[in-house]
């Protein structure tokens, strides 16, 4: 059965949930973050599917890169995955940005091992332009990639 996605402006009182979202799918696993710099935010949603509230996204500047976006993304109910609505809300954010901005560059960054969000992120045609690494927070060498 087709989902009807749409997309609602994100308000910090979205916070809590975002957060209760992040810890039932573990996403520190995944992710280093599940919210935005709001000092760079260009855009920020709550991802709403057949009515409910299922995840977030948000387009965001980064400090000495100028003319590139990079885009954030989670679903944070786990009946959803796997459903294509990250790829329909990540073409979304693209059309809306692209109407906004013009011809920017739009990256991702990704921890290699997310299989799941590379393989959406290929399906929305982005690829692989540089890998390297970062420190978690946990002080673990975790591999990344930039798309």
């Amino acid at each position: 059965m087709p989902r009807i996605v749409q997309l609602r402006t994100a308000r910090e009182d979205d916070i809590p949930r975002i957060e209760m979202w992040a810890r039932m799918i573990d996403a520190g696993q995944y992710m280093s973050r599940h919210c935005p710099d709001r000092s760079e935010t260009l855009s920020w949603i709550i991802i709403m599917v057949d009515g409910t509230e299922a995840g977030t996204a948000w387009a965001e500047l980064k400090v000495g890169m100028p003319g590139i976006v990079f885009l954030g993304i989670f679903i944070g109910q786990s009946g959803m995955l796997g459903k294509g609505i990250g790829s329909a809300v990540i073409a979304a954010m693209i059309n809306n940005l692209r109407a906004a901005a013009g011809d920017v560059l739009i990256r991702l960054n990704v921890r290699s091992t997310n299989a799941r969000a590379i393989a959406c992120y290929r399906k929305c045609g982005f690829i692989e332009i540089v890998s390297g690494e970062k420190v978690g927070t946990d002080g673990a060498l975790l591999q990344t990639m930039t798309m």
